[in-house]
Formats: structure tokens, C-alpha cells, sequence
């Protein structure tokens, strides 16, 4: 199984005339400087005593000189810019030996970038597990052309060719499902934020148990506010958010998602006794957290003890925020009603939102719309005297600023982005406050509902 990455280098050539040809094993080579990689590459202690280093169209002991060479005979910079490449070609523990490894390295620079770009290529043995380092130059001894890194030289070039040679060396290949992910959806699913996958399945997961039929099921989404396309006219069950763009395949989040699989699971489901469906639904585990809880603001309120709480009842915008923000949580989590989940649901989205503007409520102690206004116009009357300082020190030439105004101006800017941002927020409660107050009473009175059925079914079984 051969992994393959690819690193720019870039800075000074000169960087790495200082640089030990025997560094530690465990320092992280960030791969900036190209002489730098070079000698760590070729690091005897990594090699056997350069048993493992072999140079296209260059030596290995002076393939920096080279590289500079090519660079300046076809006049491009040698100080900065892209000045090389580094691929890293990783594979399994025990998969294979030095030599074979080496030979793959090898093979995989002749059909990939010897005849065209100077690179040398180093097999490590200190690790666990055999890697391959291939260092290029970014720019053709052939015809002065720059290596191109994007989408097809890595997988057209790099990728498919590793694969072509540990298939052909009867090497393991890592397989891949053929799902892509957007950057927007990887950065949200990185920070713990919800993006529509996430909060597609969760509603699967809640209409999965919720229902007791695929055509409950079907219901169930519908209810939720999706558009269900299903049956033999369509090849795939999808779904489609009345507030979404595009339509979602649920089958490709989970293939236990199919309309076949979930047809399956309710016949099988419809044939247990009450009893022991009852049992097993509630053993089935929580639905999928949309979000991670993180930074949340401490819970200040006040307790019947002893104790003297410094801590006053919290009202008006802030009390409002902070108990929306706990049952939206709760709702994600999956410690709701359905009712209130129905509810809660399309504000998932908003939560990071919801609780920037709480934090800032408690921080500044608002509780109603003069203390913000007030509040607002506090942080613009000091963004703009901020400002105008900023202005004053920027009048004065860049050449004759001392360095005291230097670091004034980056203070003032900083502020500044501070003040702008507690004032952006301020403007998104004022639009936002009528809107989160109206959707907590909802939830309040659909809570309220939901005691008194539970209360009424209660007598009426005592009764009987």
C-alpha cells in the first residue's frame, strides 16, 4: 500500500548550506528550503551510507548546484518562489524490502519526471515502515518549463503511476470509495460545525426511529420539511430540504440508507413481537451530533442553598438566548421531543451564531434592546475615535515611522477588527432577538402540549 503526498519547497537555497547532514529522527521536516530537504533525504543515517540514494540527470552529493543551474540557464529565481518538489511515497510495514522499495522509487521517477526535471530519490529505513523521498526540480532542464502541481499531475501522475507499480510488484493499493467532499464542507466537519450532510443524517436517524414503515419514514421526512423522491421511477432514494439547493443521495452518507435496506429493516422490524421491538428501539444508539460543544459559556443562575450566590436571576435578551442555545443543544444531542426537535431543527445551523451573541450579552450584562442600542453606539463612537488615531500615525510617511508608531498602528488595528466584530454581532441580535424569542415560546407551549398529553394519558390509565 503506497501513500503519496506532495510538499512545495520554497525560501532561500542558502538556508540549507547550514543545515547538519545528520538531523535528529524525530524532527519534522516541514520540506521549505530545497538544499535543506535535500540533505535530509539523503541523510546517511537514514540510507545505510547511501546504499539507497540514486540522482537522475544529477548527482545526489550536488543536485542543489544542478537544479540552480538549470534555474539560472533558463533565467528563472533561485531565491524564491516554488524551488522544488517533494513527494513522499509511503508503504505498509512489512509489505516490502529496502531494495524493492528503492527500485519502485526509482521506476516511478523514470516514468514520471526523468525526462524532463533533475530529482533524486532516497529510500528511509528508520522508521516502521518503508518510505520513498523523490525530490524534483521545479524547473525542465529540457525546455525551461515550471512543473505543474495541481489536480491532474497528482492524480494522473503521481498517484497513478505509484499504483501502477505496487500492483505490478503484487503491492497492496489503497482503495477508495470515490466520494469528494467540498473544502467548505471538510473546514465545518474539521471545526465540529453542521454542514447539510450532518444534518441530513441526523434527521435520517430521527425518522428512522420515529417511524414504524418505510412509509412512515417517508412521512416522517416529509414532516421535517424534505421533498422524498422514491419508488421505481427514481434508481436512488433522495432528499431535498425545502431550504437546501440541491438534492441529497442518502444511500452515499450510509448505505444502510438505501430504500432497499430500509424496506428490509422494517419487514423485519413489523415481524417482531411489540414487545421486543419496543426493547430494541430503545437500545439503538443516540442519532449523530450535528456539532462538537465547545467554548460554551459558563451556566451562572441561582440556587435555593445556604450559600450567598453573587449570581442575580438573568433576564430579558440574555436569558432568552441562553435557554434557546441549551435547547438546541439538547435537540442535537438527541434529548428532545420530536415535536420540539421538528422545531428546533432548521436553526442547527445558527447555533455558533446564537451563541456569539449570547456570550456578548452576558460579557457586557444586556439584557434589553436600550442597553444594546446604547451599547452599539458606545462601540461605533470608540471604532471611530480608534479610527481617526489610526488615520494620524498613517499620515506620516512609511520610511520615517519609528518603530513605537509601527507597533501603535498594529495595536489600533487590532482593536479595531475587535470593535467591528462586537459591532457586527450587535447588529445581528437586533435582527435576530424578535426571531429567537418567538421560536423559544413555540417550543415552550409545544413542551407544554406534550406534558398535558402526557398527563391526561396518565389519568386515563389510572382510570381504567
Amino acid at each position: 500500500m503506497a501513500y503519496t503526498k506532495i510538499i512545495p519547497i520554497h525560501n532561500h537555497l542558502e538556508r540549507c548550506l547550514d543545515y547538519t547532514s545528520n538531523p535528529n529522527k524525530t524532527e519534522v521536516l516541514l520540506a521549505a528550503d530545497l538544499g535543506r530537504t535535500l540533505a535530509y533525504t539523503q541523510n546517511a543515517d537514514k540510507t545505510e551510507h547511501q546504499l539507497y540514494v540514486t540522482g537522475f540527470h544529477c548527482a545526489p552529493q550536488s543536485a542543489d548546484r544542478r537544479m540552480n543551474a538549470t534555474k539560472r540557464r533558463w533565467s528563472k529565481p533561485t531565491d524564491k518562489g516554488v524551488l522544488g518538489y517533494h513527494i513522499i511515497q509511503s508503504f505498509a510495514p512489512g509489505e516490502t524490502t529496502p531494495a524493492q522499495a528503492h527500485e519502485i522509487g526509482c521506476e516511478f521517477a523514470r516514468r514520471f519526471l526523468a525526462d524532463r526535471f533533475e530529482c533524486t530519490v532516497s529510500t528511509h529505513l528508520d522508521k516502521g515502515h518503508l518510505h520513498n523521498h523523490v525530490v524534483i526540480n521545479s524547473v525542465s532542464y529540457l525546455d525551461g518549463k515550471m512543473f505543474r502541481n495541481d489536480f491532474a499531475a497528482y492524480y494522473r501522475g503521481i498517484r497513478q503511476i505509484s499504483d501502477e507499480l505496487c500492483r505490478e510488484n503484487r503491492l497492496s493499493t489503497i482503495v477508495t470509495d470515490g466520494k469528494s467532499q467540498s473544502y467548505a464542507e471538510w473546514q465545518k466537519g474539521r471545526k465540529g460545525k453542521p454542514t447539510l450532510r450532518t444534518l441530513v443524517q441526523a434527521d435520517v436517524e430521527q425518522a428512522i426511529r420515529a417511524a414504524h414503515s418505510f412509509e412512515g419514514f417517508v412521512a416522517q421526512m416529509e414532516q421535517m420539511g424534505y421533498t422524498v423522491r422514491h419508488g421505481s421511477q427514481y434508481t436512488h432514494l433522495s432528499v431535498r430540504h425545502k431550504d437546501a439547493r440541491r438534492s441529497v443521495r442518502i444511500d452515499t452518507i450510509d448505505p444502510r440508507y438505501s430504500e432497499q435496506s430500509l424496506r428490509q429493516y422494517y419487514s423485519q422490524l413489523q415481524r417482531m413481537p411489540p414487545a421486543m421491538r419496543s426493547e430494541y428501539l430503545r437500545q439503538l444508539p443516540p442519532p449523530p451530533a450535528v456539532w462538537l460543544e465547545e467554548n460554551k459559556p459558563p451556566l451562572k443562575a441561582r440556587t435555593h442553598s445556604r450559600i450567598q450566590r453573587p449570581f442575580r436571576k438573568v433576564t430579558g435578551f440574555m436569558a432568552c438566548y441562553y435557554h434557546y442555545c441549551a435547547l438546541l443543544r439538547r435537540a442535537c444531542n438527541g434529548h428532545s421531543s420530536r415535536k420540539c426537535y421538528y422545531l428546533l431543527r432548521e436553526d442547527f445551523a445558527k447555533f455558533y451564531r446564537y451563541q456569539r451573541q449570547s456570550k456578548l450579552l452576558w460579557e457586557h450584562h444586556i439584557e434589553t434592546m436600550p442597553q444594546l442600542l446604547t451599547f452599539r453606539y458606545q462601540t461605533e463612537a470608540a471604532l471611530e475615535e480608534l479610527a481617526a488615531q489610526r488615520q494620524r500615525l498613517y499620515r506620516c510617511k512609511a520610511a520615517s515611522r519609528t518603530p513605537e508608531q509601527q507597533a501603535r498602528i498594529q495595536e489600533l488595528t487590532a482593536q479595531i477588527k475587535a470593535l467591528r466584530r462586537t459591532a457586527a454581532i450587535c447588529v445581528d441580535i437586533e435582527t435576530d432577538a424578535a426571531e429567537v424569542q418567538e421560536q423559544l415560546n413555540r417550543v415552550r407551549q409545544a413542551q407544554t402540549e406534550e406534558r398535558n398529553e402526557v398527563k391526561e394519558n396518565e389519568q386515563r390509565r389510572r382510570s381504567r
